[in-house]
């Protein structure tokens, strides 16, 4: 007979062991308190108490706050990289050659931009925490800025160029991305002046294919 001593020493990790729920469960709740109160403000306590989780399993899974605050970043960017590569697939997505192509191709970013932006409604750890990252100085903008805004924006821009039949983006279409990736902003940074203007409950369905529909014009104007 045993006493059960031997099953436990076949797990060191013990209840800490790498359980994908639990990981995931540590980073939603982190998206959530380092988009409302910032890294600084934030400490792993605040964050084991929201998910139930014992304090030490954030050690064990990611090394202490700093990784966990990394991995925030790393899930937003993998989740994004996800998306738009399923809807280019779909899309076909490819770099046009000719003005008419660029334009339609620019029209397909925006698109999955935009359903983005939808799918995003119901989790607003994700939003809150992007957003404080833009202005922000520390890891996760950095991380962000580098495998997620910036490949973005050079694509934009470089689609805007090739609708003017330029081969490289130039500081007109640089600004000319900005705009139109800034027409987002509206309805995540600002989201509740942009519903509360317009008289909108919610950002659903019919007001993201109001807002292409007012995209897809100054597409056509480029």
């Amino acid at each position: 007979m045993t006493d059960g001593s031997a099953s436990r020493k076949s797990s060191p990790r013990g209840p800490y062991r790498s359980s994908a729920e639990t990981r995931q469960r540590l980073i939603d709740a982190a998206l959530a308190l380092f988009g409302s109160d910032g890294f600084e403000a934030t400490s792993t306590r605040d964050i084991a108490a929201r998910t139930g989780v014992a304090l030490p399993a954030i050690a064990y899974h990611f090394g202490g706050k700093e990784g966990l605050y990394r991995a925030c970043a790393e899930h937003v960017v993998e989740q994004y990289r996800e998306r738009m590569r399923v809807d280019a697939i779909k899309s076909d997505l490819t770099m046009p050659t000719t003005p008419a192509a660029a334009r339609g191709a620019l029209r397909r970013v925006m698109a999955i931009l935009a359903a983005m932006l939808l799918d995003t409604t119901g989790n607003e750890g994700w939003l809150t925490f992007m957003i404080r990252e833009m202005n922000g100085t520390g890891l996760a903008h950095e991380l962000l800025y580098r495998d997620l805004w910036e490949p973005g924006l050079s694509l934009v821009a470089a689609l805007v160029a090739a609708t003017r039949g330029r081969g490289a983006a130039e500081e007109q279409d640089k600004l000319e991305a900005l705009l139109l990736l800034s027409s987002f902003s509206a309805f995540s940074a600002s989201r509740r002046v942009a519903l509360d203007f317009g008289g909108w409950p919610s950002i659903d369905e019919r007001l993201v294919t109001a807002m292409l529909a007012r995209l897809d014009e100054r597409i056509d104007a480029l």
